[in-house]
């Protein structure tokens, strides 16, 4: 299986040390399957990679399943002409926060009501709290609950999904 995370950045954060630690620990277990991160700023890593690094404008070219991990990723995800299969990972609640807009600080529901709306995009939430958020914000159910970026609980979701 080749399994694409796109990420904003490498930088440290809770996400980071959570996709690294488990593609890295993926990597050493199990030769069989691919991983590649594609970020879309560079970054300095916050940890060793057992797995390639790509810029997000490699997307084009990747034939597997893409996991994006925010609203911005995963409308690049969305953008992307390639054969792979779409997840979004939903990390954290985006749509709770305000953002700058032109010169105010404001909520823009419609741009990122597109990420978790798309019908080529599945969800899958972080918790089951996470899960019910989403439902109550765009009325869509989550596809699978995996905590902490669990890749063999991500690959399940996957699998199952597929069938």
């Amino acid at each position: 299986m080749k399994i694409g995370v796109v990420t904003k950045n490498l930088s440290a954060s809770q996400l980071s040390y959570f996709v690294f630690e488990n593609l890295n620990r993926c990597c050493e277990e199990n030769y069989e399957d691919d991983y590649v991160v594609f970020s879309q700023s560079k970054s300095v890593r916050m940890k060793p990679n057992n797995f390639a690094l790509m810029d997000t404008g490699e997307i084009w070219g990747f034939d597997g399943t893409l996991i994006s991990t925010c609203v911005s990723t995963t409308q690049e995800v969305i953008n992307s002409v390639n054969p792979a299969k779409k997840y979004f990972y939903v990390w954290d609640l985006e749509w709770c926060r305000t953002h700058l807009i032109g010169m105010q600080q404001r909520r823009d529901y419609f741009s990122t009501v597109k990420a978790f709306i798309h019908p080529s995009v599945n969800l899958i939430a972080r918790s089951p709290s996470h899960a019910l958020a989403i439902k109550n914000y765009c009325n869509r159910d989550v596809c699978g609950i995996v905590e902490d970026f669990n890749m063999e609980e991500m690959k399940q979701v996957i699998k199952n999904e597929i069938r």
